[in-house]
């Protein structure tokens, strides 16, 4: 039988990213594989274990030890298997990629994205190498003069940025969406859950303006407060 990238082919395959420093893996490392594990899980791609997953990380990065640079570093989970789309792969390929991390901006400024999110489709809940929908965010918001994008769902509420989770600071309580919204289970949104940092709630976009402060958080950034200007495309 003809074997092929599927992932070339049918964009089914998952990564994770995250920042490495003097030559040691993230806190929470166990949680980019627990999150690549459930995606594969779904997605039925065959998977290491997590002894391999470390192993294989930790290979990679071992030239960043004697160094002050943070590092970038992408995980990626590869299908491999029959050409017909319907099928099941039935091996994966590991590749990373470790290069300088590119440092943002001093100040985020975000906008309103003009696309949207259907919060029934369950490929947000993962990091996918399907990811031209990302993509299109993150240029739009480009194009406008903007660091990135807030994305909202059908029902008008907000979900995520291209590349990272959102919250707003009301009352002094730093709310952030639910899942079911339509958004990625960011490590460091799921840390500040778990040490009470944060908590779930629908975020409507006409409440937003009731809202103190605003942010973003991802495995390369950490939590940042960033600037939203409301308005829509």
């Amino acid at each position: 039988m003809e074997k092929v990238d599927r992932f070339k082919h049918f964009g089914e395959g998952l990564f994770e990213t995250f920042k490495v420093e003097g030559g040691k893996l993230p806190p929470h490392f166990e949680y980019h594989y627990e999150r690549l594990k459930e995606g594969a899980s779904f997605l039925g791609i065959p998977h290491p274990t997590f002894g391999e997953f470390k192993s294989f990380t930790e290979k990679h990065i071992r030239f960043t030890k004697n160094t002050d640079t943070p590092f970038y570093v992408k995980v990626l989970l590869l299908s491999l298997g029959s050409g017909y789309y319907g099928d099941f792969p039935n091996s994966y390929r590991l590749e990373i990629v470790v290069k300088p991390l590119r440092l943002p901006p001093k100040d985020l400024t975000l906008t309103l994205s003009g696309f949207k999110k259907c919060s029934s489709n369950p490929l947000w809940r993962f990091k996918t190498t399907s990811f031209l929908f990302n993509v299109l965010v993150k240029r739009e918001a480009l194009k406008r003069g903007f660091y990135d994008a807030v994305v909202l769902n059908e029902r008008g509420n907000i979900t995520e940025t291209s590349s990272a989770n959102f919250y707003c600071l009301r009352d002094g309580v730093l709310l952030t969406p639910p899942v079911s919204e339509g958004l990625l289970p960011g490590v460091t949104r799921r840390v500040l859950l778990e040490e009470g940092k944060a908590q779930e709630e629908v975020l409507p976009l006409e409440e937003l303006p009731k809202c103190e402060k605003f942010f973003i958080s991802n495995a390369l950034l950490g939590l940042r407060e960033v600037t939203l200007v409301l308005e829509q495309t």
